[in-house]
């Protein structure tokens, strides 16, 4: 008899749904992705018949709440990460969620540990699954490398230089004289779990900064030029053998 295949829910029709998570699932042949939603009705439309995914929705609630599907993917803006994860997580769907779940870190340990004993939750964490990433890991496996003290990351983002290169997800009311966190979010997150998962080591006290190097770039959602406050550099040294 043939194992029934999970049933997989899209939130969110952009980039990474386009590039990566739906292509991820469709080459998965014990998945099967029944549902987009977003909503922008047109391009969850779009994204539908693209990929041949049977329904399309503006209705997250309605596409939650559906007993037939099997595991929410949640790949929405950073700021909508939380109520969807945990509405998935209440109708006991299985969630995978785009980093962060929460900017608030005890509420991302508030949904982990509500789906903790009977449903499965992962971060999409890709850099996990890069041939270098792999390849290394197993070098640290095999003993190669010795016994690992220190983890030193780098990652580098070069398009962000250019200030014309139009923001995304960023708040344009926030108060610029505060700096706000981005590059922290969308790339320190997989370095630091690279550092975790090759050392061994949970981190315990962290100390970092963060630095503003382009205050004038173009934000999308205003169309405009705009001063913004946000985090192009980080560095942060720990008191556990991780160190970035």
């Amino acid at each position: 008899m043939q194992e029934s295949k999970l049933r997989v829910a899209v939130l969110g029709a952009g980039a990474w749904a386009n590039f990566a998570h739906i292509p991820g699932w469709q080459r998965d042949p014990r998945c099967e992705v029944v549902a987009i939603c977003d909503p922008v009705a047109e391009r969850a439309q779009e994204f539908a018949a693209r990929f041949n995914i049977p329904a399309a929705s503006t209705d997250w609630q309605q596409i939650v709440g559906d007993p037939s599907i099997d595991v929410i993917d949640v790949c929405t803006p950073s700021a909508t990460h939380f109520r969807l994860a945990w509405a998935g997580l209440e109708a006991n769907k299985h969630v995978l969620c785009e980093k962060p779940v929460a900017f608030d870190y005890r509420e991302t340990q508030r949904a982990a540990a509500l789906g903790r004993f009977r449903l499965k939750t992962k971060l999409g964490f890709t850099f996990r699954c890069s041939p270098g990433v792999q390849y290394a890991k197993s070098l640290i496996d095999e003993g190669f490398t010795g016994r690992p003290f220190i983890f030193n990351g780098y990652e580098q983002n070069s398009q962000w230089l250019d200030p014309m290169n139009p923001l995304r997800q960023v708040d344009v009311d926030a108060d610029q004289s505060v700096i706000q966190t981005s590059s922290l979010e969308g790339y320190g997150a997989p370095v630091i779990d690279i550092s975790h998962w090759w050392v061994g080591a949970d981190l315990q006290r962290v100390v970092g900064t963060m630095r503003n190097f382009i205050p004038e770039r173009m934000v999308r959602d205003a169309g405009k030029m705009m001063r913004m406050n946000i985090d192009d550099g980080d560095i942060y040294p720990a008191n556990s053998p991780t160190v970035r």
